[in-house]
């Protein structure tokens, strides 16, 4: 396998932490749900929304070639 270069590096360690952020993100949103589901709470509160909208914008920061992630489910 050829070496990398840093650039290549660089852009494959930041491509890695936008996955991470978006798997944290949709990991906290899985968890909110699950909790106010088990608290009875059956409509979107404003935590739901905030935290959808995070996994949202950290779908749109993916880069193109992990963008399919963030259109599952």
């Amino acid at each position: 396998m050829p070496e990398l270069s840093k650039e290549a590096l660089q852009e494959y360690a930041e491509e890695n932490r936008l996955l991470a952020e978006f798997r944290r993100a949709e990991a906290a949103l899985y968890e909110n749900t699950a909790k106010e589901t088990d608290a009875g709470i059956r409509h979107e509160t404003p935590e739901f929304l905030r935290l959808n909208d995070a996994v949202v914008a950290a779908g749109k920061r993916l880069p193109k070639r992990f963008r399919h992630y963030a259109k599952q489910g």
